[in-house]
């Protein structure tokens, strides 16, 4: 890291040496900066910091800190704030903290490209940044308000061209790691307020599902019957997706103790997870939120595939596991897949869906037999009818159809018929 070097001139001047490894590599080249005061040293180095070991941007060689010294004492405080970054960091290593391994690793990792070493434009023309490097004191709703409009101008390459970052970003960046770390701050009385509270971020499109890979009607037994021609192990994976709409991690932590055949029941207890890199498997006893534990009714045809693949598997052991053993990482299960994939391209088939495109499918045909929205958001383990509502209600042309008819007959003066819910 970044280290400070007191100097003093032949005329007895007093300066202080910025000095760090450019990227922090071992053996890489060297850079410096000459500070007057070590309080802007220390400002200086902790801008180096922030851009990871590198020139900031926006303070070239012989800039002596440029705007850094304005109007700053020479004596240090005695209790300086921590920097935007420290405060990143202590929030995220909380032992308390409920994110996974690896979503925490994505954390760091999104704070790191995107905001820590962003240089912001405030509405007064005043520019500002590296923001990992500033007090946290520094950082108000105008600063986190700026980063928003500097992250509209950010561009990405995707297939092969420059593109803005999507607003799902931004609100992932901002809900995940920006809000609730100036959250955690507050509590500490580092500030006063959250200055996140109050920050407009870009209006983010609704999450739906468009039915062109999504298998439907006969399509459905059809893509079955192409996994079965492939092996067991990925007809009973689809067919289980199908007839439950449970999320890949969920049926690949199943155990024969979760499964009441009697009754026709499947309990939702655990999920599949993975941590870091290189992707380390671990089964974790919690789901993507608190209402993906949930217990579901299952159809016979997958109480019958159930049955025979649980026979003889010990009670805690995995139903569906690798060729070799163990979880059945989702990488096993790509080349699997591909290998259904090319199948039905041989047999002409248009659609190309993932496996998560049956647990769409498990929805939509639901849904367009009339059973009701909180029943399948119950099924599907989301977090709130809302969340089912977003992404599926637009895709049950049926139950549209339905709808027309009743109203049909109402204007024309018919006896309504009623339909019982699936």
């Amino acid at each position: 890291m970044a280290s400070i070097e007191k100097r003093t001139g032949t005329g007895g001047r007093t300066t202080y040496r910025v000095s760090w490894v450019i990227g922090g590599a071992r053996g890489g080249g060297r850079d410096s900066e000459t500070c007057d005061t070590l309080r802007i040293a220390k400002r200086f180095k902790a801008l180096v910091e922030a851009a990871g070991e590198r020139r900031p941007e926006g303070y070239p060689k012989r800039c002596r800190g440029l705007e850094l010294a304005a109007a700053e004492p020479e004596e240090e405080s005695p209790e300086q704030s921590p920097t935007f970054a420290a405060v990143v960091e202590a929030y995220l290593a909380l032992p308390t903290h409920r994110a996974e391994p690896r979503q925490l690793a994505n954390y760091r990792r999104l704070f790191d490209r995107h905001v820590r070493p962003a240089i912001v434009l405030l509405e007064d023309g005043v520019r500002i940044g590296p923001l990992g490097g500033l007090p946290i004191t520094e950082i108000t709703t105008d600063v986190i308000q700026a980063w928003v409009t500097w992250m509209g101008q950010q561009r990405r390459r995707f297939r092969g061209e420059l593109a803005p970052y999507a607003p799902k970003t931004v609100h992932n960046i901002h809900g995940g790691v920006i809000a609730p770390a100036l959250s955690y701050a507050a509590r500490r009385g580092l500030l006063d307020v959250s200055p996140s509270i109050g920050v407009q971020l870009p209006a983010k499109p609704a999450r739906t599902v468009t039915m062109d890979q999504v298998p439907t009607g006969e399509e459905i037994a059809e893509w079955i019957a192409l996994g079965y021609e492939v092996s067991q192990l990925a007809g009973d994976v689809i067919t289980l997706a199908m007839g439950t709409g449970l999320r890949y991690g969920e049926i690949t932590a199943l155990r024969p103790c979760d499964i009441d055949l009697k009754r026709r029941l499947l309990t939702v207890a655990r999920a599949v997870k993975e941590d870091g890199e290189p992707r380390r498997l671990y089964i974790a006893p919690y789901g993507k939120s608190d209402a993906a534990l949930r217990t579901i009714r299952i159809p016979d045809s997958v109480v019958l595939m159930l049955k025979r693949r649980t026979k003889d598997v010990p009670d805690q052991e995995l139903i569906f596991t690798a060729p070799k053993g163990g979880i059945l990482h989702s990488n096993g299960w790509s080349r699997i897949w591909s290998k259904v994939t090319e199948l039905a391209r041989q047999r002409s088939i248009r659609k190309s869906p993932t496996l998560h495109a049956f647990r769409h499918a498990h929805a939509t045909e639901l849904l367009a037999s009339n059973v009701s929205l909180d029943t399948v958001s119950k099924r599907l383990g989301h977090e709130s009818i809302m969340v089912t509502a977003n992404i599926y209600s637009h895709l049950s042309p049926e139950a549209d159809q339905r709808a027309v008819d009743v109203v049909d007959q109402v204007m024309g003066g018919k006896p309504k018929t009623t339909t019982a819910a699936g």
